[in-house]
């Protein structure tokens, strides 16, 4: 009876029957995929042991907008004054449910993270991108790479990186485009500097800007238009105060937005002199306009969350951008991340402009001293207008008497050139080129016509391209409010005019001039368009005539 029972165990009853049993296979493993986007940007630097394992590291998946095709001729069209999605611009529920990831997508990649070990996971509003923390080991789990400490050996900076590109399930592939945050080897950097004064010819306030660049003309004060400051430090509401009110600016009220935790404003470091600058030159031109200052932790994850944030939460109609990267510090995976972001915001209507950078055609100088050649992101970006500088001069009356390309040598100078990341738009077919250039525009930036402004205090007269991204973004500002309502990205229209009969109606075209420095030979300004100047500076009450 016990041998029976045995038997009867360790057979499976059909066997006993004479039928053909199927033992099921143990499952294959998943397969893997390398995001090959996602190489952290190492080359001059020396790897000089691991990370602490219990090193914690705030990152973020990016995943990806669905139908992609369909979402760039959407772009195309909406700023197409011959197609009838003219200006028809999407909600952000809109924009996520014919390009966005759907729930399903989230559920996946936060399964994901969850089965890795990962905390705080915070999905955007718009579902496009997730932060989470992780240990190094949890994270080199994770995506299969190990983690290292490095020093650059050209800057001399210690940084954390992955040694190789991340590896993810394939069922995870389908939905995330990348990784950012693996590394902290960029950190966005703003340009502004404070100019000697003796150096200063003359510095540009409120009166002069409005003057030179033809804007006292225009009726708009901004009263209506909502302005959104990307920064990564904070500022001081009394400082704003007092250059409104020296120049008898009736403002609107200045909001602080904090993005993953980060307010800066109670203790504002040695950014305060840019967020200053940017508020209060938009206040030069379009003082009525209410603003709303993005505060972000400078990370590759904290830049990811507060793009997405400006999209999801469409409060804005335009943003003004003075901090950024070179290209290769970013990385691919980090620009993209952050451009599809931008692309979801321009497509709901929000026009943004960025600084091209003050090293010339060397744009990683500051951050790793290399002088090869490279252009400054976001302003690289398709769907942010990139703002190059000039040099303005001005008669006693402070009309406008000429510009010649930003170029001053140990002082910075004018950034341009033409991108690695992104391919060119269709819109700027006229250069003959098969990747992205810029600038698209220029403005305002020598130390000899710095801004005048108060900061941190005490008056003084700032240099950039850092003053001249918030001076466009200001006259569109102006523009929203003339035009009723948002208007995306501006550069077809830029474009179109440029290439266009009315050119010189809009546009001081900015002809001598470069932006060569430290050593590289850079671009030469020239008639219209050039990697120097771009189209040139605006036409306050011309400009404004031509866009609709």
């Amino acid at each position: 009876m016990r041998l029976r029972k045995l038997v009867a165990a360790a057979v499976p009853l059909p066997a006993l029957l004479g039928l053909a049993v199927a033992v099921p296979a143990a499952a294959a493993p998943e397969p893997l995929v390398t995001l090959v986007d996602n190489a952290a940007p190492l080359a001059g630097s020396v790897r000089t042991g691991d990370l602490a394992a219990d090193r914690p590291i705030t990152a973020a998946l990016s995943l990806k907008l669905h139908d992609r095709q369909a979402l760039e001729k959407f772009l195309a069209d909406v700023q197409n004054p011959d197609s009838p999605q003219y200006h028809r611009f999407l909600t952000p529920a809109q924009f996520a449910e014919r390009f966005g990831p759907t729930q399903a997508d989230v559920d996946r990649a936060v399964s994901f993270l969850g089965k890795a070990g990962a905390t705080g996971i915070e999905v955007s509003g718009n579902r496009q991108a997730i932060t989470f923390t992780g240990s190094a080991a949890q994270l080199e789990s994770a995506f299969r790479t190990r983690i290292g400490t490095y020093h650059d050996r050209t800057s001399g900076r210690d940084f954390f990186a992955n040694d190789a590109a991340p590896v993810v399930p394939a069922g995870v592939s389908d939905v995330v485009s990348g990784v950012v945050g693996l590394d902290n080897h960029a950190v966005r950097r703003h340009s502004s500097q404070a100019a000697a004064k003796p150096n200063v010819v003359k510095a540009v306030t409120p009166p002069v800007l409005k003057t030179a660049y033809g804007t006292s003309g225009l009726a708009a004060t901004g009263s209506g238009v909502k302005v959104g400051f990307v920064e990564f430090d904070g500022y001081q509401k009394a400082n704003i105060s007092k250059y409104d009110s020296t120049y008898g600016l009736s403002a609107g009220s200045v909001t602080t937005v904090p993005v993953s935790g980060a307010n800066y404003d109670s203790s504002p470091g040695d950014g305060q002199i840019e967020v200053e600058l940017d508020i209060e030159v938009v206040h030069a031109l379009a003082a009525a306009a209410s603003d709303y200052v993005y505060e972000a932790p400078n990370t590759s994850a904290g830049e990811l969350a507060m793009y997405q944030k400006i999209a999801s939460d469409h409060t804005v109609n335009v943003v003004s951008i003075s901090w950024g990267a070179c290209e290769s510090a970013e990385g691919s995976s980090a620009a993209k991340s952050v451009s599809n972001a931008i692309a979801t915001g321009t497509a709901e209507g929000i026009s943004y402009f960025a600084a091209a950078g003050d090293d010339g055609t060397t744009d990683c100088y500051r951050q790793t001293g290399s002088t090869a050649k490279a252009v400054d992101f976001p302003a690289s970006s398709p769907n942010v207008t990139g703002v190059g500088g000039t040099q303005l001069t001005v008669t006693s009356s402070n009309a406008y008497s000429s510009e010649k390309a930003w170029n001053d040598g140990a002082n910075g100078s004018t950034g341009g050139g033409i991108s690695t990341v992104f391919t060119a738009p269709s819109w700027q077919s006229s250069q003959s080129t098969t990747y992205r250039k810029v600038p698209d525009v220029s403005a305002d930036a020598a130390s000899g016509s710095g801004y005048y402004i108060y900061t941190a205090g005490s008056w003084e007269t700032v240099w950039g391209t850092s003053g001249a991204a918030p001076l466009w973004a200001a006259f569109a500002t102006l523009q929203n409010q003339v035009h009723g309502g948002g208007l995306g990205n501006l550069n077809p229209k830029f474009y179109s005019i440029g290439n266009g009969s009315s050119y010189a109606t809009g546009f001081h075209d900015v002809t001598t001039g470069n932006n060569t420095l430290h050593g590289t030979t850079g671009f030469t300004a020239g008639t219209k368009y050039d990697q120097v100047t771009g189209w040139g500076s605006f036409k306050g009450t011309g400009l404004s005539g031509l866009i609709g």
